[in-house]
């Protein structure tokens, strides 16, 4: 299994306070069934030797979920897809001031945290790749500050687009999340 661990995060409720929140390995029994996504099949569909699904946790509740993979496998992997990334529903901030803050940032944070320890690319080098609905493109290209490379195909009928960190930015984004909310403990070890 790709991972690196359980670790504590800070996270902002209502804009105000704030609390920890658990980022961790998910389990089948963590998939949830009323989310956009159906990520039950996708847990059928993992290939848990070169790929993952990491959860953020706050108050025994699921509100973020990332499948990520390491690539090429089996090999030495060079670079990280982000497959697919999902924050609650209820806290998407939709028409409302959002209920949990940041959700989507801290588990691009441990996909990236695992690329940057497991593959094996030079600074100047994508380490980290994506493709975005349309509906998320500014999510990433100004929130998160991932280099946009232009249209992909997500499936037949199914326009997305693609983004990527060189090992640099990649390095620079989790040092920035941990600026801003604080360094992750690492949690059970």
């Amino acid at each position: 299994m790709t991972s690196i661990g359980s670790y504590k995060v800070k996270v902002r409720i209502k804009s105000a306070v704030e609390e920890i929140a658990m980022l961790s390995p998910a389990k089948k029994n963590d998939m949830p069934t009323n989310w956009s996504f159906n990520w039950f099949n996708l847990w059928q569909n993992t290939d848990f030797e070169c790929q993952n699904i990491v959860k953020l946790v706050y108050k025994g509740k699921v509100w973020g979920l990332v499948r990520y993979g390491l690539y090429p496998y089996p090999g030495s992997p060079k670079f990280l897809e982000i497959e697919q990334i999902e924050a609650h529903p209820t806290s998407r901030g939709e028409g409302a001031e959002r209920f949990m803050e940041p959700i989507g940032k801290w588990l691009i944070w441990y996909a990236t945290k695992v690329g940057l320890e497991l593959c094996q690319t030079e600074t100047d080098e994508p380490l980290v790749i994506l493709v975005a609905l349309d509906t998320a493109v500014s999510y990433y290209s100004n929130k998160v500050q991932m280099e946009y490379l232009g249209a992909a195909t997500i499936a037949p009928g199914e326009d997305g687009y693609a983004f990527r960190f060189l090992r640099k930015a990649a390095a620079s984004f989790c040092d920035q999340q941990e600026s801003l909310r604080g360094v992750p403990k690492l949690y059970g070890q």
